[in-house]
């Protein structure tokens, strides 16, 4: 295997993996084809009721996590840099105790995704993960609702009769069931896991990781064999930025300053584009040049390509993240 796979094992509601999503960005970004990025679900919550986190003050009473939950997600938020809901976040219910539904969902979507290879980018299943995680996160969304799920794959172009089918089939519980087999497998007990393998030798990394981390980690384990791309992508210029956000349709500042190596001014919150050196005078150039656009989202802000001068899958990642 000339290439590394990187596996992560997450849950879609973990804040600490939402966290996560610049890092793997930037690697599929810098790495190209010389890295393949996979998930494993790793079910956090079977049941917010059991669930026990003394720490943070999670589980047991329904309401109180939900608070406790969304006070940890702000504080997180200041350091993963990626926007969480300000307000209205009320995830759990006695009727919705869980985060299982939410791990069952990506799984049908990875399944409808390589059921549908002519019709779909390859890719769609992480893209319906990251609107899954973004819906949760800043959107304060119940996304441990079938229907809301549905929702969230019909804008992927997924059918979503054929969706709920595979949301509820064998199929998808033979895979979860896999996944926690893995899990144990590999004695995660924290989210998010990176997985690194290459020709066979396997490196893990436990918890929330940095990109310096992570390529560190994959200089070491492959000998420095696999690096990233050598085509200038990695400068911070207008036309890299630009190649960024349209790879993906939507961008958050942190997003961008993982990719470019952009260091964070001291004292500044993750969150915010003036938190990094020369990236608001690029982002606000290319909003004068009528390129992107930028709306708040969550406690945060999201750039994105501008309607009627993206192609279709970024039209559609636009659309599912909330701007029309």
């Amino acid at each position: 295997m000339n290439k590394v796979k990187v596996t992560v094992f997450a849950d879609p509601v973990c804040t600490w993996c939402w966290g996560s999503v610049p890092v793997t960005r930037a690697l599929a970004y810098a790495y190209g084809e010389n890295v393949e990025i996979s998930y494993v679900m790793g079910g956090m919550i079977e049941d917010i009721t059991t669930f026990s986190n003394r720490r943070l003050s999670i589980g047991g009473d329904i309401e109180l996590s939900n608070r406790n939950i969304h006070q940890h997600w702000l504080e997180a938020s200041a350091v993963h840099g990626m926007p969480v809901c300000e307000s209205g976040f009320h995830l759990f219910t006695p009727e919705r105790p869980s985060t299982i539904p939410q791990n069952y969902a990506y799984l049908a979507a990875e399944i409808y995704t390589r059921e549908n290879p002519n019709t779909l980018p390859i890719n769609s299943h992480l893209r319906f993960l990251r609107r899954l995680q973004e819906a949760t996160a800043a959107d304060a969304a119940h996304t441990n609702d079938v229907n809301v799920l549905c929702g969230i794959a019909a804008t992927m172009g997924f059918d979503p009769h054929r969706f709920r089918t595979l949301y509820g089939s064998d199929e998808v519980r033979d895979a979860y069931a896999k996944c926690k087999s893995l899990c144990k497998r590999y004695d995660v007990q924290t989210f998010p896991t990176f997985c690194l393998e290459y020709r066979g030798e396997e490196m893990v990394l436990r918890g929330y990781s940095t990109l310096n981390i992570v390529r560190h980690s994959i200089d070491h384990l492959t000998f420095e064999n696999i690096k990233p791309i050598a085509d200038g992508r990695m400068h911070l210029t207008h036309e890299n930025v630009m190649r960024f956000i349209s790879r993906y349709g939507t961008a958050y500042p942190i997003e961008i300053a993982t990719a470019f190596g952009l260091k964070r001014k001291e004292g500044h919150t993750a969150l915010n584009a003036e938190s990094y050196e020369k990236l608001p005078d690029v982002l606000e150039q290319l909003i004068s040049a009528g390129r992107i656009a930028m709306a708040p989202k969550g406690n945060g802000f999201m750039y994105y390509t501008i309607k009627g001068k993206e192609t279709a899958w970024q039209r559609r990642d636009r659309h599912m993240a909330g701007v029309l």
